[in-house]
């Protein structure tokens, strides 16, 4: 049963009215005789339909009224009466609600009845229409929200996956390196004592001082003697012989990088090339200065041999925001394109076939990382690569 206004600003007309919408239609229905009498009766409560007069009086337009209604509820019925003698308001009435929103006084049972059925039906649907929209619309944030979880879902499954293959990766590299460190701890003392022999060439060259050539082929040997005793201590450290935490002590970054340019200045890669320093600031970090100096040297020749003849190599030292410096190496050389980027330290890989071991990165990378650092690089192609190391400052070391 719905609830029906009737406003009229004729008493009779009105209750006639409300007379035909109870006993025909089964509505309830309340008399309103001015606009004032109207907006009491609805103080509290809006009806379900309005049958009111378009021209309550010379003062107050009912089309005003329905307005006000319509403003709290949009979709409220509404059937309007003119009297045919009123043109202008007969014309106003029908082109504001149509034809079946208007009916003529005095009004007949036959012309209003079918037309307040349709209004309030039409209302009925109408916010039907807005409630499933809203529905509709609940459960489109509904199904973004699930979507959103899904993809969370999948996205966290995607990183464990890939944090799993990481550390199957890791553990199949660690067997290998402990396979090898097996290996290189049985030959290790028997190959120094071999290679110790290799020292008398020192005593050579005291006695061959005259011969120059043979002098020369004494350094040679000499030469390859340090170089295989330094690949068997960097493949002992490598996989993990010596498992002793490292010595750290408060240093300047920049002054170690200086001392590793010092000693790498000799090398014959790196004087085809130009060194250029950077140090833009002078971190203090936790460091051991030999190992870290090690590591400055690896990457600056690792720049050189990528540069060639002539190639520059930038060196820098700046700090990366609060308890962090970073140290660059910078070259414009051959590059490495991305499959190779994603190998680089790798045990025993490669790019220099056989003027390389494969563990010089590998080495670097192990040093940072037990100075609570990390080793990144950047390469492309044809533009050259940046080796970066990161290192909490002293404070956070």
């Amino acid at each position: 049963m719905a609830r029906v206004l009737v406003v009229e600003n004729d008493p009779l007309a009105a209750r006639q009215i409300a007379a035909v919408v109870r006993e025909e239609l089964g509505h309830a229905a309340q008399v309103a005789t001015s606009a004032a009498a109207a907006r009491a009766a609805v103080a509290d409560d809006l009806p379900d339909a309005v049958v009111i007069d378009y021209r309550l009086s010379a003062v107050h337009d009912g089309g005003d009224l329905v307005a006000e209604l319509r403003a709290r509820d949009p979709h409220l019925a509404v059937v309007v009466t003119t009297s045919p003698a009123d043109v202008e308001a007969t014309e106003r009435a029908r082109a504001a609600f149509g034809p079946l929103g208007h009916v003529a006084r005095p009004v007949a049972a036959s012309e209003l009845l079918p037309r307040l059925h349709a209004a309030l039906e039409r209302a009925r649907l109408e916010r039907q229409v807005v409630r499933l929209e809203r529905e509709l619309d609940q459960r489109e944030r509904a199904l973004r929200t699930s979507r959103g979880q899904a993809e969370r879902a999948a996205a966290q499954l995607a990183s464990t996956s890939s944090e799993l293959a990481t550390a199957t990766e890791r553990l199949v590299v660690a067997e290998q390196l402990a396979a090898v460190g097996r290996v290189v701890t049985g030959i290790a003392h028997e190959l120094g004592q071999q290679l110790a022999l290799v020292g008398y060439a020192e005593a050579i060259k005291t006695r061959v001082a005259a011969d120059p050539e043979t002098v020369e082929l004494a350094d040679v040997i000499v030469r390859a003697q340090k170089r295989l005793l330094a690949m068997v201590d960097a493949i002992r450290d490598f996989s993990g012989g010596d498992t002793r935490p490292i010595a750290r002590e408060p240093a300047d970054l920049a002054a170690v990088v200086d001392e590793a340019l010092a000693l790498i200045a000799y090398d014959r890669d790196v004087k085809r090339c130009r060194v250029v320093r950077r140090l833009a600031a002078h971190p203090l970090c936790g460091l051991h200065r030999d190992k870290m100096a090690q590591v400055v040297i690896n990457l600056v020749h690792n720049a050189a041999l990528a540069s060639g003849p002539g190639g520059e190599i930038e060196v820098a030292v700046a700090p990366d925001g609060p308890g962090a410096a970073v140290l660059t190496v910078t070259d414009r050389g051959a590059g490495m394109a991305a499959d190779v980027l994603a190998r680089l330290g790798e045990p025993f890989f490669t790019t220099r076939g056989d003027r390389g071991s494969g563990l010089g990165v590998g080495i670097c990378r192990r040093i940072v990382e037990e100075h609570g650092g990390t080793l990144t690089f950047e390469s492309s192609v044809g533009r050259g690569t940046i080796a970066r190391v990161r290192l909490p400052t002293l404070e956070d070391a």
